[in-house]
């Protein structure tokens, strides 16, 4: 008689159905609870990688937006100065700020701001004369002159330079952003169409208070 026992079919270990009863024991998971894998992991590290890199593009410019944001502060005391003296000295440093990078590089911002703004494509002059522009704009918010002029300027050369912009990022063109020159490395996106049309909005409400 033959020594070796036979065995029924559900009596013989299946090495598959080890693994994975081994695998399940080593990760347990609750009821209804989905399993965290490597998949999970790289979309997070590919967010956080989108998020920092938004971050050091626009950084520079979220700075200078908040410096100018303090200065007004400091330049106007609240208690004794309505919102829109304060308003009125924030596009002034803001104007300031945003020529001053540009007269770093005038040729290289000129070529950039051509790629995309509606007069500059057209008339290479006017991007020349474009940070001229935006440092007379802002002297003239800091000394209170002429608001009236000073308002409707700004809302014609934000808004026109503001549809550029937007047409620009609705077209799919990966380019960079002048408002800032050639010193600093930012694209043109959502917070170059904001900067423009916010600086409009701004003029735009001064005229019609």
């Amino acid at each position: 008689m033959d020594n070796n026992i036979l065995l029924r079919p559900d009596q013989i270990s299946n090495p598959e159905n080890e693994e994975n009863t081994c695998c399940s024991m080593a990760h347990p998971t609750s009821a209804g609870e989905k399993p965290y894998d490597n998949n999970d992991r790289r979309k997070s590290f590919l967010s956080f990688k989108i998020l920092e890199e938004k971050w050091k593009n626009y950084k520079p410019l979220i700075i200078i937006f908040i410096f100018c944001i303090v200065l007004s502060w400091v330049q106007n005391n609240l208690e004794t100065h309505p919102f829109e003296t304060m308003m009125h000295s924030f596009m002034g440093y803001f104007f300031i700020f945003l020529s001053l990078f540009k007269f770093f590089d005038l040729k290289g911002f000129v070529d950039g701001f051509s790629t995309y703004d509606l007069i500059a494509k057209r008339v290479r002059v006017y991007g020349y004369a474009y940070p001229f522009i935006e440092f007379f704009l802002g002297i003239a918010y800091l000394a209170k002159i002429d608001p009236f002029l000073i308002n409707w300027v700004t809302l014609v050369v934000m808004t026109v330079s503001g549809i550029g912009v937007l047409k620009s990022v609705l077209s799919g063109q990966k380019i960079k952003c002048a408002c800032l020159g050639t010193v600093l490395n930012v694209p043109l996106g959502t917070i170059s169409i904001f900067e423009n049309f916010g600086m409009g909005a701004m003029a735009a409400y001064s005229l019609y208070n």
